[in-house]
C-alpha cells in the first residue's frame, strides 16, 4: 500500500517541470501529468508506485489537501482505503473503510459515470458526509469511478479545507487520472494471469516429467530402489520439503498398522527406515482420523497443529516438525493397502489441485506396481509349488500303482502256494489301492476342468449323512472303525458324488495329518446343513490357513508328513463353492475342523 504523505520518486523527475507549466499553463500541466502517468503505465510500473504518482502529480495539479483511492473489492461491503495523501496518521491503507451506501459521496459516486463534484459539503443534499471528512474539515471535494473490465475497481476522490470550485476542466483532468489508473490496474491483472499461466504450464511440464520418470522407475524390471527413484522425482517436482510411502500390514502384536517404506527429506535425501523407529511401524488406532478418510479413497490434507486426540499426541511427540501434510491412498486389488504422502517443514502449504492430480497419479502408478510385483511373487511361488507338484505326483502315483502291479503277479501265480485267506486280503489290497489311485485321478481331472471352466456340479436334494457314510465306507480296511459318525439325517442342496468327494478328502486328510482322535459330525441351523471333519492333530499356523487352501499347498509346520498332491483341499473347497457353500478351517477346544457347509433344506 501507499504511504499517506511521501512522496513518489516516480514524480520526482517531472515535478519542476510540472510546477512551472502550473503557473503559465494550467491545461498544459494538467495533459503533461496525464502522459506522465501514462508513459508509467506502459512502462509497466508496480501498482503501488503508479498510485503514488497519480495521486503526487494529482494533488499539485489541482492543490489539494487530501487525495485517497478506495477499493470496491466487495459489492455491498465498505471501500477499502488502498492509497491516499495528506491525511492523519490514524488513516492507514489497507485498514481504513468508507460506506459504499447511497448515503455516501464514495457510494453515490459509483452510481455515475460522471464525476460528482462537492462545493460545500456542509450543505450537501445529495448524500451525508462520512466521518472520515468530517474529522479532517473537508469543505469541497470530487470524485471519480476508476473504470475496470466489467463494474468499476473504485473511487478516486480529491478534497479540500477551503471552499472550492472546482471547473469542467478539473472533472476531465481527474476523469484521465483515475482512466489511466484503471487501465493499469486492467494491464497489471493481464500481467498476473500471463504470468501464473506461464507458471501454471512450467508446473504442468515439470509434473509430467516428474511422472514419467516415476513410471520409468517402477516399470524397471530390476533393482530395490525402484520405489525411492519414483518417489524421489515427485519430490523434487512438488518442492516440497519431505515425501513417504506406507504399506498397510497386520502386527501379531500391534495389530492393523502402516509401516514406512521409503522415507526422502530434501535436504538429506533418502533416510534409512529403520533408523529412527519412531514412523517404522505405526497401529492405525493412532490415526483413526487419517484412516476414516484414506479407506474410503478421499486424500487428506491437514495441518498437524490442529489435529486432535492421539493424532496430535503423534505428531506433536515426533522428531519430524511437520507445518502440513498431503496423504494421498494407496489400492491395489481394489483394497486399501497404504499410503503416499507429501509433506512441509518449512511453511504451511496450500496444495492445489494440480497438486492432487499429480500425487493420485503417483497413487495410482505405485498401486500398480505393488499388484505387479505381488502377482511376480505369485508366480514364482505357482512356479516353485508346481515343481513340487511334478515330483509329488510322481511319487503319489507311483506308490498304489506298485502295489496294484505286484499285488496282481502275486495273484496270477497258480501254483497254489496262496492261502485262501491270504489271496482275499491280497484282492482287498489291490481294490483300496485301485481306489486311492481313481480318487488321485478324480482330483486331477477336477483340477484340469476347473481350469478350463468346464467344472460343473449338481443341484439337487442331498442327505449329507447319508453321502458321508457311503464316503466313510472307502476306508473300510485303513482306520474308518475308529472314526465316529454322530448327527442326524440333515438334507441339502448340492452334488451327491462331490459331497462324497470332498468328506473323501477331508477323511484323507485327518488320516495322513490329524490325531488319532477322528470323528466325523452331520448338523444345521436355520439355513445350512454342515459335515465337520475333526481331529485330534496339531494346529495348522495362522499364517496358513488359508494357504492350505490353495493348489500345491500344504501347512509349512507340518514335519515329516507324507508327500500329497496339494489339491484335495483346494479342489475340495472350489468344489464347495460352486455348490454354494464353502469349506473352511479353524481350531477351537483342541480340535483341528474342516467344515462343509451348503444351502440346508428345512
Amino acid at each position: 500500500m501507499v504511504t499517506l504523505d511521501g512522496t513518489s520518486h516516480h514524480a520526482a523527475g517531472g515535478t519542476a517541470t510540472i510546477e512551472s507549466a502550473v503557473a503559465s499553463n494550467p491545461a498544459a500541466s494538467q495533459q503533461t501529468a496525464v502522459a506522465e502517468l501514462g508513459r508509467a503505465a506502459l512502462r509497466g510500473a508496480e501498482l503501488d508506485d503508479l498510485f503514488a504518482l497519480a495521486l503526487d502529480l494529482t494533488r499539485r495539479i489541482l492543490d489539494v489537501d487530501y487525495i485517497k483511492i478506495l477499493q470496491d473489492s466487495v459489492p455491498g461491503e465498505p471501500l477499502l482505503l488502498i492509497a491516499g495523501q495528506g491525511w492523519s496518521d490514524d488513516v492507514c491503507p489497507g485498514v481504513t473503510t468508507v460506506s459504499c451506501d447511497r448515503g455516501s459521496q464514495a457510494g453515490y459516486t459509483l452510481m455515475f459515470d460522471d464525476p460528482i463534484v462537492v462545493e460545500d459539503l456542509a450543505h450537501e443534499e445529495r448524500f451525508t458526509a462520512p466521518p472520515l471528512l468530517i474529522d479532517h474539515d473537508v469543505v469541497s471535494g470530487m470524485s471519480v469511478i476508476i473504470p475496470d473490465k466489467e463494474r468499476p475497481y473504485g473511487v478516486l476522490s480529491v478534497h479540500t479545507r477551503r471552499r472550492r470550485h472546482f471547473t469542467d476542466g478539473d472533472a476531465a483532468f481527474l476523469r484521465s487520472i483515475a482512466n489511466v489508473v484503471g487501465g493499469a490496474i486492467q494491464s497489471d491483472r493481464a500481467r498476473q494471469q500471463i504470468r501464473m499461466q506461464a507458471m501454471s504450464q512450467e508446473r504442468r511440464i515439470r509434473y509430467q516429467s516428474a511422472l514419467s520418470t516415476c513410471a520409468s522407475s517402477l516399470l524397471s524390471s530390476t533393482g530395490d530402489t525402484r520405489l525411492e527413484h519414483a518417489v524421489e522425482a515427485l519430490l523434487t517436482a512438488t518442492e516440497a520439503t519431505y515425501v513417504f510411502v506406507e504399506r498397510n500390514v497386520v502386527d501379531p502384536e500391534l495389530g492393523f498398522c502402516s509401516k514406512n517404506l521409503v522415507e526422502i527429506d530434501e535436504e538429506k535425501g533418502v533416510l534409512d527406515v529403520h533408523g529412527d523407529p519412531y514412523w517404522d511401524l505405526v497401529p492405525w488406532a493412532s490415526m483413526p482420523n487419517s484412516q476414516a478418510r484414506l479407506e474410503t479413497g478421499e486424500p487428506f490434507v491437514f495441518l498437524p497443529e490442529e489435529l486432535d486426540g492421539p493424532e496430535y499426541d503423534l505428531y506433536a511427540a515426533s522428531p519430524i516438525r511437520i507445518k502440513s501434510e498431503l496423504d494421498i491412498p494407496i489400492f491395489v486389488d481394489g483394497e486399501w493397502a497404504g499410503l503416499i504422502a507429501f509433506a512441509d517443514k518449512s511453511e504451511v502449504r496450500e496444495w492445489t489441485e494440480e497438486d492432487l492430480t499429480l500425487l493420485t497419479t503417483a497413487a495410482t502408478m505405485i498401486g500398480a506396481f505393488w499388484e505387479r510385483e505381488e502377482a511376480h511373487r505369485r508366480l514364482e511361488e505357482e512356479i516353485r509349488s508346481r515343481d513340487e507338484f511334478l515330483a509329488s505326483v510322481s511319487h503319489e502315483l507311483r506308490t498304489p500303482l506298485t502295489a496294484v502291479l505286484g499285488f496282481g503277479q502275486i495273484l496270477q501265480d497258480e501254483s497254489g502256494s496262496l492261502s485262501p485267506e491270504e489271496r482275499s486280503e491280497l484282492v482287498d489290497t489291490v481294490v483300496r489301492e485301485a481306489t486311492d489311485l481313481l480318487n488321485i485321478v478324480n482330483d486331477l481331472l477336477a483340477a484340469a476342468k476347473s481350469d478350463t471352466d468346464t467344472l460343473h456340479v449338481a443341484q439337487v436334494p442331498v442327505n449329507l449323512r447319508a453321502q458321508t457314510a457311503q464316503a466313510l465306507e472307502a476306508f473300510e480296511h485303513e482306520r474308518v472303525h475308529d472314526i465316529d459318525l454322530v448327527g442326524h439325517s440333515v438334507r441339502a442342496v448340492g452334488d451327491p458324488h462331490r459331497v462324497r468327494q470332498i468328506v473323501r478328502n477331508l477323511v484323507s486328510n485327518a488320516l495322513r495329518y490329524g490325531g488319532d482322535d477322528i470323528h466325523v459330525e452331520v448338523l444345521s441351523d436355520a439355513a445350512t446343513a454342515k459335515v465337520a471333519v475333526r481331529d485330534s492333530g496339531s494346529p495348522i499356523p495362522p499364517v496358513d490357513r488359508e494357504r492350505i487352501f490353495e493348489r500345491y499347498q500344504r501347512s509349512q509346520n507340518v514335519a515329516n508328513v507324507p508327500k500329497s498332491l496339494g489339491l484335495g483341499l483346494a479342489i475340495s473347497r472350489q468344489l464347495a463353492r460352486r455348490m454354494g457353500g464353502d469349506l473352511t478351517y479353524r481350531h477351537e477346544g483342541g480340535e483341528s475342523i474342516f467344515e462343509l457347509s451348503l444351502p440346508g433344506i428345512r
